[in-house]
């Protein structure tokens, strides 16, 4: 009985590692093309404003053979972005995600927007006011 219940538990843990939860079973079309669309969306960190993709730096042409390899494994897409990230830093991402020491770069540009258009407008009503005052002072 004891023997019948250690091979019922040997089998039902092999079941379950086999099994790995987070893995994924691609075709060679999928892994081309999710491939393709990883190697798109970060930047290789030695070229200055290229892709992984476009890029024909060694480390790129190294970290596209490990996002191949990881795809075959079964990672997802997401899996293999946050090991890349952890390895490189925030930067390898084209959009980097928003948090507390990214929020400078998501708002920014609109603060900015919004200072140069107060600006104008207080410059604009400060001269409109000083050519109202003014106006007659040349006759």
């Amino acid at each position: 009985m004891r023997a019948l219940i250690l091979i019922l538990m040997i089998s039902l843990s092999a079941s379950v590692m086999a099994s790995a939860p987070g893995k994924n079973s691609y075709t060679q079309d999928q892994i081309r093309d999710l491939g393709f669309e990883i190697s798109h969306e970060l930047r290789c960190p030695m070229s200055i404003n290229q892709n992984l993709f476009d890029s024909q730096a060694p480390i790129a042409n190294e970290l596209k053979a490990q996002i191949f390899l990881m795809l075959d494994q079964g990672e997802s897409k997401q899996a293999i972005i946050e090991f890349l990230v952890q390895r490189y830093g925030e930067k390898i991402k084209y959009q980097p995600s928003f948090s507390a020491a990214t929020a400078i770069l998501w708002f920014g540009p609109l603060f900015l927007l919004l200072a140069i258009i107060a600006t104008a407008a207080v410059l604009i009503r400060e001269q409109h006011k000083h050519q109202r005052t003014n106006g007659n002072s040349y006759e």
